[in-house]
């Protein structure tokens, strides 16, 4: 249950971050977004509880 709520704090960030009014968070989420696309690690432990694939928690 932890993972599955941190992934979804994780997304909200990324979703929601620029329009925080936060400084920090509106630099920080196209930061993350960009090391998503950038990194194939960052994408694969992304990609994982994205699809579902990590059923611990």
């Amino acid at each position: 249950m932890w993972d599955r709520q941190e992934f979804s704090r994780l997304l909200a960030g990324l979703y929601h971050g620029t329009a925080s009014g936060d400084r920090h968070r509106a630099g920080a989420a196209p930061a993350r977004l960009r090391r998503l696309f950038d990194s194939p690690v960052e994408a694969a432990a992304f990609t994982e509880p994205y699809a579902g694939a990590r059923t611990t928690g």
